[in-house]
């Protein structure tokens, strides 16, 4: 699992990337130009990655799928925000993130409600695992459960890294914080993994 190269991570689908992101750029011209309606084409393009990182974060196939939504709304709204010369997904991604960490918070706030007034609470009590459906192969499938073990910070650094693939420098604007903190956390949850499967278990995470 190394992050000391600030590197576009291989894919094994190159081929159709250039594709895809001059698809990406040529329907935000398209939009930003007065047609709305290629807006669609963005999210067709964005939204099955970006669901997937929404899953990873929140744990809740159906509360990923709104937050999904949301930030592609969200991201409409404040288009003229966006930065032409910077990739689109990894801002994207930043609204996405910023979404779920004003969820975790309303759940805390929540939690701290109920066990004022003793109510016992029931958050994540019927989570989805979609990892379990999706990854088939058991070493791996306890790698990411691993992960989703992970204090929040490590745990996002890692999806944005090897599950979304963003560059270090990227996956540190989503975050907010600078390319060392992300390197940091990376090393962290190597080693928070190492410790929960073993030695030697911890491997990068598979894409």
């Amino acid at each position: 699992m190394r992050a000391s190269d600030d590197r576009e991570p291989a894919t094994g689908n190159s081929a159709s990337e250039p594709t895809s992101a001059e698809e990406l750029r040529e329907a935000l011209a398209e939009v930003r130009a007065g047609r709305c309606d290629a807006y669609e084409r963005v999210v067709e393009l964005c939204q099955s990655r970006l669901l997937s990182f929404a899953v990873s974060l929140l744990k809740n196939y159906a509360a990923a799928q709104e937050l999904t939504q949301d930030a592609f709304v969200r991201a409409y709204r404040y288009l003229d925000r966006f930065e032409d010369r910077r990739p689109f997904y990894p801002w994207l991604a930043t609204i996405a993130f910023r979404l779920a960490q004003d969820r975790w918070q309303q759940q805390r706030r929540d939690r701290e409600l109920a066990q004022r007034y003793g109510a016992a609470s029931e958050e994540g009590a019927a989570r989805d695992d979609p990892l379990c459906t999706v990854i088939a192969d058991e070493e791996s499938r306890r790698l990411w459960q691993a992960v989703q073990g992970l204090p929040g910070g490590e745990r996002a650094a890692v999806l944005l890294f090897y599950r979304q693939e963003l560059k270090i420098r990227e996956a540190a604007r989503v975050l907010g914080v600078s390319s060392g903190t992300v390197k940091t956390l990376l090393f962290r949850a190597r080693r928070h993994l190492r410790e929960a499967l073993g030695a030697g278990a911890a491997g990068a995470p598979g894409r």
